[in-house]
């Protein structure tokens, strides 16, 4: 188990355990808060912009990266920048960090 979902596991056992009236709203909060997209904007043009352009459109080695968010949630966004399918390679965990990977999602979730 990853340390995110440990961390997302406790948690979520410690809403259910302490507060349970706010549990709900709490657990269908959308993990993508994790990720900050201005930064991820940031790593994606140093790191991913190579293959699939600086605004992750059309045009790159890579396929277009424009309405990712209709293909991907947020969860397996990060998880296919963990561990991509050839041809695309394996960043992660470096030079990516977790940060960077969370980072990088969430701004292709904005594209």
């Amino acid at each position: 188990m990853s340390s995110r979902s440990f961390v997302l596991l406790a948690f979520a056992a410690a809403l259910a355990a302490g507060c349970a009236h706010n549990t709900a709203q709490t657990i269908t909060t959308s993990r993508a808060t994790l990720g900050n997209g201005s930064r991820g904007a940031e790593v994606f043009r140093a790191n991913c912009a190579v293959c699939h352009t600086a605004s992750g459109a059309a045009g790159g080695v890579g396929p277009s990266l424009e309405h990712e968010k209709q293909r991907k949630n947020y969860d397996q966004t990060v998880a296919w920048i963990e561990s991509p399918d050839p041809p695309m390679p394996k960043l992660y965990p470096a030079p990516l960090t977790e940060k960077d990977v969370e980072d990088v999602a969430a701004y292709v979730q904005s594209l």
